[in-house]
């Protein structure tokens, strides 16, 4: 665990990179959806919805072991 600081800090980052890869997916969605692809657009925006999910848990997370030690 040397790369975080403590827990709340790899929840945090944790956090970030789901909302990253959410607004990717996002984005991957709303292109297949003016293409009229319907199945992509469903496959993406579950994904999206996922990594939001994911998201607001690890946020959760940080809250709840902020100022935690390893």
């Amino acid at each position: 665990m040397a790369t975080y600081e403590n827990q709340s800090d790899m929840f945090e980052k944790r956090a970030k990179k789901c909302k990253k890869n959410g607004d990717k997916y996002y984005s991957m969605a709303m292109e297949a959806k003016e293409k009229n692809d319907i199945e992509n657009y469903k496959k993406y925006i579950a994904q999206s919805q996922h990594y939001y999910k994911s998201q607001k848990e690890n946020e959760e997370k940080a809250k709840e072991h902020k100022g935690k030690k390893w």
